[in-house]
């Protein structure tokens, strides 16, 4: 699509003292005072010219415009197409303010054919709670590009996407990271022991790290499943398996006592040997 082609889009919305719809007359300025500044001509102009670097600074400055409008000018520009160089700040700037309408357009970009603007639509993507928006998500997490890969296991952590669990999972198996921090923000009780079930089949070090983040987290219990996890990662022989532990002890407060947090100690040290 050529870059530009919508630029009469938004034109006329942000016109500076446009006729009221009542009267035909310019708003009055009290009026306007009480309303968001309009959408500058000159970013809508900037947003469809040839100077990328100009055209993404306007991209930003639209996100940052508390003006309606300027949402409408981000979204019509993304569905009739932009260069990747401006599309990213573009997403990202649109995601700011998200609204229903703009799903179909980050899905569209969702499979860009570059991979940076992929991995802006698919985290933009994790503020969209509908089914295709989860769905296009999923699919990031089957990319060849790793980087993309991780975006998909960011975004589905973030969006709570369990359509996503099972995908994650395989790439658990295969030491992605970014599969075990995903995980980690998707697990329940049951989740986490089908994780701590892995041992054996995933690298050892990807593992306490899902592991590890599933421990750390506030809201992840009650403390008798905390137990299960502390002696899960006991179980692993990789060093970082004491690191892990040691996090938690240190970012868990003594009182009240938690079994848990007396398990890992007690793990700690017969590992460290007492020391």
């Amino acid at each position: 699509m050529t870059h530009g082609r919508w630029l009469w889009v938004g034109l006329a919305i942000a016109t500076v003292g446009s006729p009221t719809p009542a009267t035909g007359q310019p708003a009055k300025k009290g009026a306007a005072a009480k309303k968001p500044a309009a959408v500058p001509p000159e970013l809508v102009a900037a947003l469809g010219g040839a100077d990328l670097e100009a055209a993404a600074r306007a991209a930003e400055q639209l996100g940052a415009n508390p003006n309606a409008s300027a949402h409408d000018v981000l979204l019509d520009a993304l569905a009739l197409g932009l260069h990747p160089a401006v599309a990213v700040p573009a997403i990202n700037a649109l995601v700011l303010k998200p609204a229903p309408p703009d799903g179909l357009a980050l899905r569209r970009y969702a499979g860009h054919a570059n991979p940076s603007v992929r991995i802006a639509a698919i985290t933009a993507l994790a503020s969209y709670p509908d089914p295709s928006s989860q769905k296009a998500i999923v699919a990031g997490l089957r990319d060849p590009v790793g980087n993309v890969r991780n975006a998909a296991a960011a975004a589905a952590g973030r969006g709570n996407i369990k359509a996503a669990i099972e995908p994650m999972l395989q790439l658990l198996a295969r030491g992605e990271e970014s599969s075990a921090r995903g995980l980690a923000q998707l697990a329940d009780a049951d989740l986490s022991r089908k994780i701590a079930e892995q041992l054996g089949k995933v690298p050892d070090a990807t593992l306490i790290i899902a592991l590890g983040a599933i421990l750390k987290r506030a809201d992840f219990g009650p403390d008798a499943v905390k137990v299960e996890i502390v002696r899960a990662i006991g179980k692993i022989q990789d060093p970082a398996a004491v690191n892990a532990l040691t996090d938690y002890i240190d970012s868990t407060p003594k009182t009240p006592p938690r079994t848990s947090r007396q398990e890992a100690t007690l793990i700690v040290e017969a590992r460290l040997g007492g020391k």
